[in-house]
């Protein structure tokens, strides 16, 4: 990619694996994004954008393409209101569960 320092060449090739593994996950993502917005209508979604209806109609042809991509370049689709958390987040506070855990064990206090 230009500008980017990254060249073609030097990348590793992907696995059949690794393309069905995002395949999936973009089917998953679209599968979300097109349940959320029958829940919302196209209508409503339409007036938040200041767009027709029949503009979100055509917009639908692409969101598989566009989730498939998410799900290439390792984002995710999540609700407004959903608590996103890193991995390296969860672990750490699984570790900081299980040291207090083991005190509370160890120590016998309640």
């Amino acid at each position: 990619m230009k500008g980017m320092g990254l060249n073609m060449a030097d990348s590793p090739s992907v696995s059949p694996d690794q393309l069905e593994n995002t395949r999936k996950i973009g089917a998953r993502f679209c599968g979300v994004v097109l349940r959320r917005l029958a829940e919302v209508t196209q209508e409503r979604a339409a007036d938040f954008m200041g767009v027709s209806a029949s503009t979100i109609s055509r917009a639908k042809e692409d969101i598989e393409r566009i989730c498939h991509l998410f799900a290439a370049i390792g984002l995710q689709v999540a609700p407004l209101d959903a608590v996103v958390v890193s991995r390296d987040d969860i672990q750490a506070l699984e570790r900081m569960a299980y040291k207090y855990l083991q005190s509370r064990i160890e120590g016998g206090t309640d």
